[in-house]
């Protein structure tokens, strides 16, 4: 039943353009994750999500995409003008380091404040079930934007968005963006050439890569800084991740010059070989760590009054500026539509 969903959903990524890792790459984190939940976990899930879903978290990996945009959510999409920029953070050109307090802002609604707000929200059965699921959803979703790299992008150029064009950013031969590159562009073409258009057998090549080539790397993958733990939600650890790959890899040709909007460049077979080793790389890390999660959410809620131990390891964090029971969301000018990458 999970391969068949998985089919259902990625096939119909294939000819749709979204935002963030893209379709594709949400439901692969997502059913990743899947791998990784208990018994329990998955009931926790299962209970959460809509019926149709049966549990499965890859169907409604992609929602907070799909609910912003007027193409996708005609009658809606003007409520949910306040959750674009929980997508993301932008950090300074080329400093390689992520700081909570300058990038994060205004209060904490980047990629990073979002991730412990919603884990919280998730984890505490005072908020109701709409709280809580609408929490599930998002969570699903963020944990997979936190680990595309160019979500901790640059200031400058908008997380590589404004790196595209003729003068800009090519893909053998083909423009595009470089945003688009890492969200879309290098999985599609890894399906396509190396798995017959087949994205259920590319799952299958990533499980198989995590149990083989990263087998010894799920350990180290696994853990949090102590000032982070929350569920092991460390966020802030992931996007440093993601600076650190920008710097050094990301906005990098493959003769490591930097990639800027100034001047016109094509990448090629090096640049795609050498990257979409990183890029799965950060799917596996994804999904492992958002299946962790999930585990440790759905084990607190079955035992509210946690050990020392246990409290230590899921920690405290809350955020007042997200939306509240009952609250209504702000109502935006009709003409502020976020750009899709």
């Amino acid at each position: 039943m999970a391969f068949v969903c998985l089919l259902v959903v990625l096939l119909g990524c294939l000819t749709t353009s979204t935002a963030a890792w893209g379709a594709i790459g949400h439901s692969l984190v997502a059913q990743i994750a899947q791998t990784y939940l208990t018994d329990s976990s998955a009931k926790f899930a299962r209970d959460l999500l809509p019926w149709y879903t049966a549990g499965n978290l890859s169907m409604l990996s992609s929602w907070p995409d799909t609910i912003i945009y007027p193409d996708t959510n005609p009658v809606d999409y003007l409520n949910w003008q306040w959750s674009p920029p929980l997508h993301y953070v932008d950090t300074p050109d080329w400093l390689c380091k992520y700081d909570q307090q300058r990038d994060c802002q205004p209060d904490q609604r980047c990629i990073d404040g979002s991730i412990q707000n919603y884990t919280s929200r998730l984890a505490d059965s005072k908020q109701d079930f709409v709280q809580r699921q609408e929490a599930l959803k998002f969570l699903v979703h963020f944990v997979g934007d936190a680990h595309q790299p160019l979500h901790a992008g640059f200031t400058s150029d908008r997380g590589g968005n404004s790196i595209k064009g003729i003068v800009g950013c090519r893909f053998f031969g083909k423009s595009t963006n470089l945003h688009s590159l890492w969200d879309t562009v290098m999985i599609e073409r890894k399906i396509s050439t190396d798995f017959f258009h087949d994205p259920t057998k590319y799952f299958k090549y990533l499980l198989d890569l995590m149990h083989t080539k990263y087998a010894a790397n799920i350990s180290e993958w696994s853990k949090c800084p102590s000032e982070q733990s929350q569920y092991l939600a460390c966020s802030a650890l992931w996007v440093q991740e993601d600076s650190d790959l920008n710097c050094a890899l990301v906005y990098r040709d493959a003769d490591q010059k930097p990639l800027n909007m100034s001047y016109e460049f094509d990448l090629g077979e090096d640049y795609y070989q050498t990257r979409m080793v990183i890029l799965e790389q950060r799917l596996i890390q994804g999904g492992l760590r958002l299946g962790l999660m999930l585990n440790l959410i759905a084990d607190y809620t079955r035992n509210p009054n946690p050990d020392e131990k246990q409290e230590k390891q899921r920690g405290h964090f809350a955020l007042p500026f997200f939306r509240k029971n009952n609250e209504k969301p702000h109502q935006p000018q009709a003409s502020i539509i976020p750009e899709k990458p």
